[in-house]
């Protein structure tokens, strides 16, 4: 429906949950997607898909600037690439 904005931002969301769910003590009510997405701890390779989905929120809602097709296909492939990590579990 070209609805990009809102399905990107539920990409990140949908990230921030799984961080969240294997990890709750690494993300605080105040967390933002920057500070999620320098965290040392995550796999690089998920580090770096979650910064192209967060930086396209960024920049949809921040910037103001509608976000198109080819930044959804980034957001989407970064997100298939995302949960295809294995991110480390809580220790006991």
């Amino acid at each position: 429906a070209g609805r990009y904005d809102e399905a990107t931002h539920l990409l990140l969301r949908r990230t921030v949950g799984q961080i969240a769910a294997a990890r709750p003590d690494w993300v605080e009510p105040s967390s933002t997607a920057r500070e999620l997405a320098a965290l040392p701890a995550l796999p690089d390779a998920a580090r770096s898909a979650f910064r192209i989905i967060a930086e396209r929120v960024e920049r949809s809602l921040f910037a103001l600037r509608q976000l198109g097709r080819e930044d959804w296909d980034a957001a989407r492939a970064a997100y298939a690439e995302f949960a295809l990590q294995r991110l480390p579990g809580r220790s006991a």
